[in-house]
């Protein structure tokens, strides 16, 4: 596979129209211009088979939405978010390990924070350079449950546990599912 630009498949939402005042009025804040076009546009995201490669290489495993199934607005009630927010970092994303990408509210640089460590680093000058340098590889063949079964017999010798045939089947139906695209700001 191939690495290119940032993809995303953007959330569903019930609103045709993703308002950021919400989220502003929430935050008592503007949203730096930047990411408010982002989240009118895309309104956050699962974004697999991504990395963002700068400093503090990690994965990006979705962006927040609004009225969205990551919801930036429910974020907003757990205490390491709020503890962010008294510092003027808004959480935009996270990888894998719960990890937060920020957005600063003061100067709009963004930033990670380690969700099991009191430390925050700044890893790009704005939310475009941010973007600039994530990158994504496309979702290409979805391996079937008897592709997944082959395989652990060949490399382990032994058959799927219930609980692996649930979450292949799992990864399945969302991954068979996704649309992604190219995000450009």
């Amino acid at each position: 596979m191939t690495e290119c630009q940032m993809l995303i498949s953007k959330f569903n939402t019930k609103e045709d129209k993703i308002d950021v005042s919400k989220l502003e009025e929430r935050i008592n804040r503007k949203l730096p211009e930047s990411y408010a076009k982002f989240l009118i546009k895309y309104n956050g995201g699962d974004t697999p088979n991504t990395n963002w490669n700068g400093k503090c290489k990690s994965d990006v495993r979705f962006f927040y939405g609004i009225a969205a199934k990551e919801d930036i607005l429910e974020s907003l009630k757990y205490e390491i978010v709020q503890n962010l927010l008294e510092k003027s970092f808004l959480p935009i994303a996270e990888n894998c390990s719960g990890d937060f990408f920020c957005i600063n509210l003061v100067n709009s640089k963004i930033y990670f924070s380690y969700h099991d460590k009191n430390r925050i680093t700044l890893i790009a000058e704005s939310f475009e350079e941010f973007i600039s340098k994530i990158k994504s590889k496309k979702i290409g063949h979805i391996r079937t449950i008897e592709e997944r079964r082959q395989l652990l017999l060949e490399k382990r010798g032994r058959e799927p546990t219930a609980q692996q045939l649930k979450g292949w089947q799992d990864e399945i139906d969302e991954y068979s599912n996704i649309n992604q695209e190219e995000v450009v700001l």
